[in-house]
């Protein structure tokens, strides 16, 4: 949860808060516990339908309404993000590593939008607070002088009145139209400085929050800038172990064709990979194994022994258990 911004200052006209109209995250949050069950339980193919259902058809729109909507946006924005995270994992536990990198390039490409939107928002944002600021610095920079001016004058005029009041003191004609003059200047001095009294609190508190908004508006562009970084990284990473794969059944086909042996496919090599067990065995976890099980059998579809072996695995069996043969049946006495 992000704390709620500063956004409560006369002196700076905002847009009423609108509320966002859906949250990924939560959802993304309440999700998740039965998405990681479904990958635990060798249900790749499962999970990954179910994540797609999940995400919008469209971005939500970037409310950059005010900093409360932007942080709405920013929250959902992550869930999104985190939900095409989790649909390019289940497609590479399927598998499916080419799907896998075509979501991860949305992923890509939909935090750069979101980053584009973010940087629109707040400009106006930033430059009303800058000026909020400057304005408020100039504001009280004239008027704490004046205040200072007429505090002590007002003072003056309204203890002579009192002592007018009390007898303490007559004036002649000509002294007495100077001072009711004088008291409509004072009049007017006073309005003045209760609109600055009232003003100059509405002022100081601009200066003291415009750097936290400032703040609030930065760590936006560090989270947006970190959105894009993260799905730049994971793009690339997936990428290179596809690029790394396909390099190396390139190069073993190749011997292949030179020993004249016929190749077909990306076959050859999936055998050759599954003729050693350790290649399966040795990975990490039965998770591990299940999504790389799945891997070849993407590459060659219908490998008998790969589908038995995942099969064996969703049983608890050992992944390349053999089976045991039927005994044969005993001939007839004659």
């Amino acid at each position: 949860m992000r704390p709620m911004p500063l956004i409560l200052f006369p002196a700076v006209a905002l847009v009423a808060q609108a509320p966002a109209p859906i949250d990924l995250t939560q959802r993304f949050n309440a999700e998740l516990p039965g998405i990681n069950q479904m990958l635990k339980t060798f249900q790749a193919q499962e999970a990954m339908k179910k994540v797609e259902g999940l995400i919008p058809a469209e971005r939500p729109a970037f409310n950059g309404a005010n900093l409360q909507t932007i942080g709405q946006s920013m929250d959902n924005a992550q869930g999104l993000l985190s939900f095409y995270r989790l649909w390019a994992n289940a497609a590479s536990e399927a598998g499916q590593w080419e799907k896998a990198i075509e979501i991860q390039e949305k992923r890509f490409r939909t935090a750069q939008a979101i980053k584009a939107d973010l940087e629109k928002a707040q400009a106006p944002i930033a430059a009303q607070w800058n000026k909020a600021a400057k304005d408020s610095q100039d504001y009280i920079a004239k008027s704490e002088p004046r205040k200072q001016e007429l505090e002590p004058e007002i003072s003056a005029f309204k203890a002579e009145y009192e002592d007018l009041k009390a007898g303490k003191k007559k004036l002649t004609k000509k002294e007495a139209d100077e001072f009711n003059a004088r008291g409509a200047k004072i009049g007017q001095d006073e309005q003045e400085l209760a609109q600055i009294n009232a003003a100059l609190p509405v002022h100081k508190q601009n200066i003291a929050n415009a750097p936290k908004v400032l703040k609030i508006l930065a760590d936006n562009r560090k989270e947006a800038e970190g959105m894009v970084k993260a799905a730049e990284t994971s793009l690339t990473k997936a990428k290179e172990v596809l690029a790394s794969q396909n390099d190396e059944i390139t190069k073993f086909n190749t011997e292949q064709v030179v020993k004249k042996v016929k190749v077909v496919g990306k076959k050859n090599w999936v055998d050759a990979v599954l003729r050693n067990h350790e290649n399966v065995t040795k990975l990490n976890g039965t998770q591990t194994q299940a999504a790389f099980l799945n891997r070849l059998l993407v590459l060659d579809p219908g490998n008998a022994t790969a589908a038995k072996a995942l099969d064996n695995l969703k049983q608890g069996k050992e992944l390349f258990a053999k089976e045991a043969k039927p005994a044969k049946k005993a001939g007839k006495k004659k």
